[in-house]
């Protein structure tokens, strides 16, 4: 009997033992594959989330930003962007940026490489102390052989996977390609100054973008050295639009004999800079577009509108000399509210007036006292201004180039402010107005000193009409 009974327990024993294990094996393998999907979730997840960087990293959807600092002629591009890794920005920097936009230089290296961050950086290794204004110009392109296969994967053969504000459209070899582009204004003869890189503000596209029927609207604005003309329209982009300024319509050549140029843009707008001398009472600001002009899409423009522009009509398509048509606006600024003597100029920004008259009209060299043919430009002024309103605030200002000692060529350009304001308070005829007199000496040129021209147009006695300041 107790043998039986030993027996039935380790029977018993055994088989509590085995059904243990099993359990433990089934809580075990539970575990694990508990184990295994969390991990598997976890591994997903970050899968995901490096998926989401790196496309948050190579995004299509271009963003600049940053600035262009210029210090006595020293200028650095430092741009922020959400450009991959190892793109290649170019930077340029271009003489007379208002019209023909000469590179300073040919034979620089201009690449910059676009770090981790999105970040790149250039030192201009030109020194543009003596230039007038420089055009920096910033840009990304897919058609040459400075982009790298990862590069080109990710935006496209042509580009074409760029999109924002800052893509462009241009054709190279009758292929249409894409570039992300920025372009800013540098004054480098400043001290210094910082220029930010910003977004260009895009309107929505005109319904008849593209259109035959072709439509442009402008608004015409000047300070006392430029024109600027805002247009809108429904034209292809890239459509290069031609302005210039003429005393009369009458006058053969244009003031400045370089026209100024500029290409519309993917929402059918356009923004030009017009150097000018002289406002005059007839003078006129003429835009044209021809077939014959650098448009940057010359294939599309040639479906569209035809070689010739043949195809293209509309109030403001007027018969082409060189066959078929062109666009033709006239615009009218407004006179100035006096005329400049003869040899003399006159410049308006808003209702602030300026005539220059240039010293050697009125002065000896290196002198003060007025001579005796200064009275007939003197005498024409005074005519003018005795047509003005009562009260009339008039600023007499004198300077000079910068040839000489500082002071002395303050004292002389004080002198001469003074010997103008006496002649023509001497005549009687300005009693209503109000005048000052102040000397600058070197200290505001109007242009460069590095030529004989340009210290020509800086030796002159300023007349401020109601001036701002």
């Amino acid at each position: 009997m107790e043998r039986k009974t030993t027996w039935f327990i380790l029977i018993f024993v055994t088989l509590l033992f085995l059904v243990a294990c099993e359990s433990n094996g089934e809580t075990q393998t539970k575990e694990e594959k508990s184990s295994g999907i969390v991990t598997e979730q976890l591994n997903g997840e970050q899968k995901e989330e490096s998926e989401n960087k790196v496309d948050e990293t190579n995004s299509t959807d271009i963003q600049l930003s940053g600035e262009v600092v210029n210090e006595n002629g020293k200028i650095v591009v430092k741009g922020n962007s959400n450009l991959m890794e190892g793109t290649i920005v170019e930077i340029d920097w271009l003489d007379r940026p208002f019209s023909v936009r000469n590179p300073i230089c040919l034979l620089c290296d201009k690449g910059a490489e676009v770090d981790q961050n999105g970040d790149f950086t250039f030192e201009i290794p030109t020194d543009l102390k003596d230039n007038g204004y420089v055009l920096v110009t910033i840009e990304v392109a897919l058609g040459g052989l400075a982009q790298t296969d990862e590069v080109k994967a990710v935006y496209g053969e042509y580009g074409e996977n760029f999109k924002g504000p800052f893509v462009y459209k241009y054709e190279l070899l009758d292929e249409e390609y894409q570039k992300i582009f920025a372009s800013l204004l540098v004054l480098p003869r400043r001290e210094k100054t910082v220029y930010p890189i910003e977004t260009p503000k895009r309107e929505k596209v005109p319904q008849d973008y593209g259109s035959t029927n072709v439509w442009v609207e402008t608004e015409l604005t000047n300070d006392h050295h430029y024109f600027y003309v805002n247009g809108k329209s429904n034209l292809l982009e890239g459509t290069e639009m031609v302005a210039s300024y003429f005393s009369s319509k009458e006058a053969a050549v244009a003031q400045n004999w370089v026209s100024s140029r500029a290409n519309v843009v993917s929402d059918g707008s356009f923004s030009l800079q017009i150097p000018y001398d002289t406002i005059t009472e007839t003078g006129t600001m003429v835009i044209t577009s021809k077939p014959q002009s650098s448009h940057l899409l010359q294939t599309k423009m040639n479906q569209t509108y035809g070689e010739s522009f043949e195809k293209m009509s509309g109030e403001q398509v007027v018969p082409n000399e060189e066959g078929g048509n062109m666009i033709e606006i006239v615009l009218h600024p407004e006179p100035p509210i006096v005329n400049a003597p003869e040899d003399t100029s006159v410049t308006t920004d808003g209702e602030e007036t300026k005539i220059q008259l240039p010293d050697d009209i009125l002065f000896d060299h290196d002198q003060s006292v007025l001579k005796p043919d200064a009275q007939k430009t003197l005498n024409e002024l005074i005519t003018n201004l005795a047509s003005l309103k009562e009260d009339t605030v008039i600023q007499i200002n004198g300077h000079t180039d910068n040839t000489g000692d500082d002071q002395y060529n303050l004292t002389l350009s004080e002198k001469r402010a003074k010997s103008v304001e006496t002649y023509i308070r001497q005549s009687g005829k300005v009693d209503h107005i109000k005048m000052s007199t102040a000397g600058y000496g070197e200290t505001m040129p109007l242009a460069l000193n590095n030529s004989e021209e340009g210290k020509a147009k800086n030796r002159r006695v300023e007349i401020v009409i109601n001036p701002k300041y």
